[in-house]
């Protein structure tokens, strides 16, 4: 294999178009395994601080109560 990235480019130009996209295929496919399998992998892990509790309000409350007051202020 070699060493020189551009040579390994250059190598790579001079095959046939159908070993090009069979070598293309095969990158996309083992990429795509490593993604989903850390994908995978990171449901797995359980949380160390637990969930935000009920009381707490969630972001989107928050962000249409701001939108009215806003929107209050705007009218007034």
């Amino acid at each position: 294999m070699p060493k020189d990235p551009l040579s390994l480019i250059e190598k790579l130009q001079k095959k046939s178009e159908a070993e090009r996209m069979t070598i293309a295929a095969l990158i996309v496919v083992f990429l795509m395994a490593a993604i989903i399998g850390v994908w995978i992998t990171t449901f797995s892990i359980t949380p160390s601080e637990p969930i935000a509790s009920a009381s707490e309000p969630s972001p989107f409350s928050l962000l249409w109560n701001f939108i009215k007051e806003s929107a209050g202020q705007i009218y007034k």
